[in-house]
């Protein structure tokens, strides 16, 4: 009897790492946090798996619902990331231009599309283009004479390791856009 308390007693502290890894992958709006605790959820029910005699399920839990589905999802993570950049289209910017942003966004891995609106000339009311509906799911950027303001922070620090090295004619200005509420 002690033997078999003592194997639950040992368990059990996997068993409540489960709900609450499943909570996290619910609650999580992060696309790579939540393959983390997906993983991390399949890894410790194959572990208790294969403490409690059934290998044959632990190595099926370990080969289907943690490494095919991670991979399978970060596949799909890596296919979706583009970043939509909004442009002018009374004055769209030339191609030249548009493969000097796509040389940035290679770097960083990111494919663009380029997304026209009608610009007036207050920026407030062009910023307006990156928080209505229509511009949901990837980072967005809106690039406004030789400015670029862009979303996330994060992107901004990216691009400017990128422009470090950059020997381009094009010179912009990138730059966080702050939203007050």
């Amino acid at each position: 009897m002690s033997e078999s308390f003592l194997s639950t007693a040992l368990i059990f502290p996997l068993e409540l790492l489960l709900p609450i890894l499943g909570i996290l992958l619910i609650r999580s709006y992060s696309p790579i946090n939540s393959l983390i605790y997906r993983s991390f959820l399949g890894s410790i029910a194959a572990l208790i798996f294969a403490l409690t005699g059934a290998p044959d399920v632990a190595l099926t839990e370990v080969m289907v619902g943690t490494l095919l589905s991670s991979l399978l999802y970060i596949v799909t993570i890596r296919s979706c990331y583009s970043i939509v950049v909004i442009v002018d289209e009374n004055n769209p910017p030339s191609t030249a231009k548009k493969l000097y942003f796509k040389s940035i966004f290679d770097e960083l891995h990111l494919s663009i599309v380029f997304q026209e609106e009608p610009f007036t000339n207050n920026l407030i009311s062009n910023l307006e283009f990156l928080t209505s509906s229509k511009s949901s799911g990837s980072p967005h950027a809106l690039l406004m004479g030789d400015t670029m303001y862009v979303e996330a922070e994060s992107l901004l620090i990216d691009i400017q390791e990128v422009l470090v090295n950059d020997t381009s004619q094009f010179k912009f200005n990138f730059s966080k856009i702050v939203f007050s509420s």
